[in-house]
């Protein structure tokens, strides 16, 4: 009676260790389903400093659902105001993307995202960036070609002025 009391409790204690082994094992497979943006393959990247601004492109590390409810939104940091992009495309599985309709002018923004995961469940998140004015670096070396010139002309008015004194020195 005692071995059969024990081979009770061991198929219970089994049974009670099997049904907690399905349950961890559900609540793993359904954290994975979830998605995230892969900030280092997506552009722009989180913290960027950028001049130019054409797309946002979004890559992220598990599938998603193409449902038609993927949205990009771009705002400014300080006051929230939406900035107008493209429609939200599905590249590939993985990626979604917007073009950019007109540069942004020079600031900070967010871009905010939402997908639905491969679960069904619907993902949002968002990270910023800084837009710089891009510098014109024609003006950098325009400026420096006249600053040249200037001193080129000063330097042969100096240097001329000596000479036409010695020659009115000889001829006295």
């Amino acid at each position: 009676m005692g071995s059969h009391m024990q081979n009770r409790c061991i198929k219970k204690f089994s049974l009670f260790l099997a049904l907690i082994a399905s349950f961890l094992l559900n609540i793993s497979s359904q954290a994975t389903a979830h998605t995230t943006v892969d900030k280092e393959k997506s552009n722009p990247h989180p913290a960027e400093v950028l001049t130019e601004l054409d797309e946002i492109r979004l890559v992220f590390k598990s599938p998603l659902i193409d449902d038609g409810k993927a949205k990009i939104s771009l705002a400014t940091v300080r006051e929230g105001k939406d900035i107008p992009i493209g429609e939200t495309a599905f590249e590939s599985p993985t990626v979604i993307t917007a073009s950019i309709l007109q540069t942004p002018k020079p600031g900070q923004y967010v871009i905010r995202y939402v997908v639905t995961a491969e679960d069904g469940d619907m993902n949002d998140g968002g990270y910023a960036f800084e837009l710089y004015e891009k510098q014109d670096s024609s003006k950098t070396w325009s400026y420096l070609a006249a600053s040249l010139g200037i001193l080129l002309v000063v330097v042969l008015l100096l240097r001329a002025k000596p000479k036409a004194q010695r020659k009115e020195e000889s001829g006295d």
